[in-house]
C-alpha cells in the first residue's frame, strides 16, 4: 500500500514528528488517543496498465492533523504539506499537495486541518 510510504515520509520529517510524534493512523482518531495526531484516508485512485505488465497508479490521500487548537492543527497540516509537496523517492514517483478543508468536531472538541496528497507511483 502506498499509504505506508506516505506515512514513512511523514515519520522521517522532524517538523511533522515534533508536532504529532508517531501518532499517524488510518481513517480515525480513537477517543482515548493522544493529540495532536494525524489521520489518513484514501479518497480516490486510478491505474494505467501496460502490455509489459507494469502499472502506473495515481492515488489521492487526505491527511488531517487533529489537535486541541486550530493553530496546532494548521501547523501540523503545513508541516505535512512541506514534507510531501514535490517529494520523490522510494515507491513514490512524485507527490503533490493541495490544501483541504478545516474542521471542528464538537463531540471530540478537536480541530482538524487537512491537506490532500496526489501520489503517482508504479505497481509491479
Amino acid at each position: 500500500m502506498i499509504e505506508s510510504s506516505v506515512v514513512a515520509v511523514l515519520l522521517a520529517d522532524s517538523d511533522v514528528t515534533d508536532i504529532v510524534g508517531d501518532r499517524i493512523t488510518p481513517v480515525a482518531v480513537r477517543q482515548a488517543a493522544d493529540v495532536p495526531a494525524v489521520t489518513f484516508a484514501r479518497q480516490a485512485g486510478s491505474r494505467e496498465y501496460t502490455f509489459g505488465g507494469s502499472v502506473q497508479a495515481d492515488v489521492i490521500i487526505g491527511l488531517t492533523c487533529w489537535a486541541a487548537t486550530w493553530l496546532t492543527a494548521r501547523n501540523g497540516a503545513e508541516a505535512m504539506r512541506v514534507a510531501l509537496d514535490a517529494y520523490q523517492g522510494g515507491d513514490i514517483a512524485v507527490a503533490s499537495v493541495t490544501d483541504g478543508a478545516d474542521y471542528y468536531d464538537p463531540e471530540a472538541d478537536l480541530f482538524g486541518c487537512t491537506v490532500v496528497v496526489s501520489v503517482n507511483y508504479s505497481e509491479v
